[in-house]
């Protein structure tokens, strides 16, 4: 399969960083796509080294791909979407370590990355193993930032002829459930005109987050997605999309943050 498909790997040379390129490579074998590895340095004196870096943690790696690399000065954690979009990036595969006890720093640092970027975002732990992509749940709620990530979600749903699982929370209130309704409304309309398969399940909202967690190891999930945004009181603030992050199941997740697309991003199919 032929693709334009672009995907950006920032790597910092880490057992995290190798299994984000292990999985953008079994991503890629799907669909051909160029991957591109990104490392960023604070001063143009640390190029030279970097260039060193990267080539033997290509070769010690055993990749076995045709990968590009790209050394870029900058901040890694406030510069890898610019650089990526520069790059005509589709989506960033980046790992994040999953120790116990440091879960929730590192979490954070793949949120200060999500907070700065225009382009998807998928996290992978170092204990992820790629698999192909049959089920993708995508998160649903009250705001109708929530759908950001449909757009992408149904794009990597065609590639692998995956189906998706739209889950919402259920809500009692008139007013809530109309919001949700409405939400899942739009995603079923663009879903069906894609051509994407896709079934909706509501789950209990008092532990949400937990409750997702369990019916994704009941029914084989092999992503998440879901909408970063961070000033709300609802489910998807910046302790939920961590927890899915970091979840202890190992899945992939991809999220996107709220602010930066817009009805000019992800939002379009909507205008």
């Amino acid at each position: 399969m032929s693709t334009s498909f672009v995907i950006v790997v920032p790597v910092d040379f880490t057992k995290a960083a190798v299994r984000a390129v292990e999985y953008a490579i079994g991503f890629s074998s799907k669909i051909n796509a160029k991957i591109t590895l990104l490392h960023v340095v604070s001063k143009e004196s640390e190029i030279n080294d970097a260039n060193e870096h990267i080539a033997k943690f290509i070769s010690e790696s055993n990749f076995n791909t045709a990968i590009e690399t790209a050394i870029v000065v900058g901040n890694y954690l406030t510069d890898i979407g610019t650089i990526s979009e520069s790059l005509s990036a589709d989506l960033i595969i980046m790992g994040t370590h999953g120790e116990k006890g440091v879960q929730k720093v590192f979490g954070s640092y793949a949120l200060r990355v999500v907070e700065s970027s225009k382009i998807p975002l998928l996290i992978v732990q170092e204990e992820t193993i790629y698999r192909a992509i049959n089920r993708i749940v995508m998160t649903i709620d009250l705001e109708r930032e929530s759908i950001q990530i449909v757009k992408t979600s149904s794009q990597i749903a065609k590639f692998f002829d995956a189906e998706i699982i739209l889950i919402g929370g259920k809500h009692s209130d008139p007013l809530l459930k109309k919001k949700v309704s409405m939400n899942m409304l739009l995603c079923k309309e663009f879903l069906t005109s894609e051509k994407v398969n896709f079934k909706i399940e509501l789950l209990e909202r008092k532990h949400f987050d937990e409750n997702l967690i369990q019916y994704c190891a009941n029914n084989e999930i092999d992503m998440i997605a879901a909408t970063f945004y961070q000033n709300t009181f609802y489910a998807f603030s910046d302790k939920f999309v961590q927890h899915l992050i970091m979840n202890e199941l190992h899945i992939p997740m991809m999220t996107i943050d709220s602010t930066s697309t817009g009805h000019s991003g992800q939002l379009s199919f909507m205008t």
